[in-house]
């Protein structure tokens, strides 16, 4: 089977318009090529840059979405936008992210591409729990300032015997993260199949016990995550969503939350909305590079 790879670059204010247009056309897959980076931002680069770039990728047999694409560009854009695309292989559309993925450490873990496991998790320093993660073409390669922002603070938390609710889990990096962490209940949900998929996938690898952790399709008002009692619910995901969700959010039996996806110019916003509708207060914040990390608790 061949896939059309459309390589292109936008303004990165609509960015997030992009996202829910692809999310809505229902395409093959796409990433954004914002977090991957071997280096860190330097204190004066912008979160993003001017042009945000992303790949998108059609099935061979999907005729109409690479036009809707383009008309959507022309239409939000005008033409400040770059857009060239190319026949793939199956095999090709399965490994396209391999160049922007390496293994790194951050806390107490160590995030290792699942193709180079022979040799990186033998030079896993002693204390450090490997997570073999593949991400395909669900988010969460570990590259991202959010996910490092979460898996640094995990690490601090004392998860062994602790239930989590890991929504919005993409590749299920952090649901890893908790199970290698002692972790005795996780539910990893998320709306996109592909990162059920990849989930499910990283899971396996990483010989974690389905029983231990659970993956399957939803979001904030998944039967499990709203029926039963957690000790806490992570969810790395974009402002838009949490906001949208507030309320299910609330409703979720937790006392304990850690978010991460918010830029600062919305954390204000975001405290606000969990003051209103959770309760509560903040315990523990962090940034990195205009991304942050809100740890909130409320009363038991």
């Amino acid at each position: 089977m061949r896939y059309r790879e459309i390589i292109l670059s936008l303004p990165k204010e609509i960015a997030d318009d992009f996202t829910s247009f692809l999310d809505e056309a229902g395409v093959a897959g796409y990433y954004e090529i914002l977090f991957d980076r071997e280096v860190p931002r330097a204190p004066h680069e912008e979160i993003i840059s001017d042009d945000t770039k992303f790949r998108v990728y059609l099935a061979e047999e999907d005729k109409e979405n690479e036009i809707k694409i383009h008309i959507f560009l022309k239409a939000n854009a005008g033409e400040s936008f770059f857009l060239e695309s190319r026949w793939i292989e199956t095999k090709e559309y399965e490994e396209a992210y391999k160049e922007f993925y390496k293994p790194f450490t951050i806390g107490s873990y160590r995030v290792i591409p699942t193709w180079e496991k022979d040799t990186a998790v033998s030079t896993t320093p002693q204390g450090i729990l490997p997570l073999l993660i593949n991400p395909g073409l669900a988010f969460g390669t570990g590259h991202h300032e959010t996910t490092r922002l979460v898996l640094g603070r995990m690490g601090s938390l004392g998860l062994n015997g602790k239930r989590i609710a890991d929504v919005g889990t993409g590749s299920g990096i952090l649901s890893v993260a908790a199970a290698k962490s002692g972790a005795s209940e996780i539910l990893a949900v998320d709306v996109d199949p592909n990162s059920v998929r990849s989930a499910t996938f990283n899971r396996d690898d990483n010989e974690i016990s389905p029983e231990i952790l659970v993956v399957e399709e939803g979001g904030f008002d998944h039967e499990g995550v709203q029926g039963k009692e957690w000790d806490l619910l992570i969810a790395n995901i974009t402002f838009a969503v949490l906001k949208a969700n507030i309320q299910k959010i609330a409703s979720v039996k937790t006392n304990h939350f850690l978010f991460s996806g918010v830029i600062t110019e919305r954390k204000e916003e975001f405290l606000e909305l969990l003051k209103n509708e959770v309760g509560g207060e903040g315990v523990f914040f962090q940034e990195d590079t205009g991304w942050e990390l809100i740890e909130w608790k409320r009363k038991g």
